[in-house]
């Protein structure tokens, strides 16, 4: 815990912004890996990710890119630099190196996008120009690691006697992190397959246009075409009697009388 000598109030800009210095400082020259951030050959990462990371800290959360900005401006010397949408450490001296592997735990885990859960059990898993596979030791970091791409991760279990067996190498960054290039759909399980939203909808309308047929016929029975009367046949055309009105023909007859 940092300590402050001064009130919040009566400190310089520089002063309120230590604590944030510090805490970058530390993630980005020695424990990148504790927050789940691998850095570039450079030593960059991106603020995105950074963002990310900061936000899943207590008393990190509020941490915008402004805050970047401001420490840039009031500190004449931050220990970050930034170029574009990244940033690094000015000392990276103490920052961890990737390391070959050699004591695998038995069981190793990684997250994906629920929505690419169907084509990786198909596929596997292959790195990416940004980013390698990253696997950790326990589900829970694996699931947090997940969340910042995906509100509702799909965890995998990695089973390393199966990679070995595949002579599948993994490399180590830090004391949490575990890099891949590649891993096949053999050596990994996961959860059930989700139920797709299409076949759903599908076996809904299904159900639907059955039920409407069952009630449709409620009520009603079969007609025989025998027992429908045949229409009537239609008058033949012809004038038209005019209707002769009582009184005007008495009064007719009386004068040809």
């Amino acid at each position: 815990m940092y300590k402050q000598s001064l009130p919040h109030e009566a400190m310089t800009p520089k002063q309120q912004l230590q604590p944030f210095s510090r805490i970058l400082a530390y993630i980005l020259e020695r424990r990148p890996d504790e927050f789940g951030l691998i850095p570039d050959k450079h030593g960059f990462v991106t603020i995105k990710e950074l963002l990310k990371a900061l936000s899943e800290t207590d008393g990190w959360r509020h941490i915008r890119r402004s805050h970047f900005n401001e420490l840039l401006l009031v500190d004449p010397d931050p220990p970050v630099e930034i170029t574009e949408n990244r940033i690094r450490a000015k000392n990276r001296d103490q920052l961890p190196a990737v390391r070959p592997c050699t004591d695998l735990p038995r069981l190793l885990y990684t997250a994906i996008r629920k929505k690419a859960y169907p084509a990786v059990k198909e596929k596997g898993l292959r790195a990416t120009k940004e980013s390698p596979v990253v696997c950790t030791a326990d589900p829970q970091s694996a699931e947090q690691l997940g969340r910042r791409k995906d509100n509702q991760p799909v965890v995998l279990t990695i089973h390393t006697t199966k990679t070995t067996a595949r002579a599948i190498e993994f490399t180590r960054f830090g004391e949490h992190l575990y890099l891949a290039e590649a891993l096949p759909p053999e050596t990994f399980t996961g959860p059930a397959m989700p139920k797709m939203p299409e076949a759903a909808n599908q076996e809904k309308t299904k159900d639907s246009a059955e039920q409407y047929r069952q009630k449709a016929r409620a009520g009603t029975y079969t007609v025989d075409p025998r027992d429908i009367p045949a229409p009537p046949e239609p008058k033949k055309p012809g004038k038209a009697k005019k209707k002769q009105i009582s009184w005007k023909q008495e009064r007719r007859e009386k004068r040809r009388r």
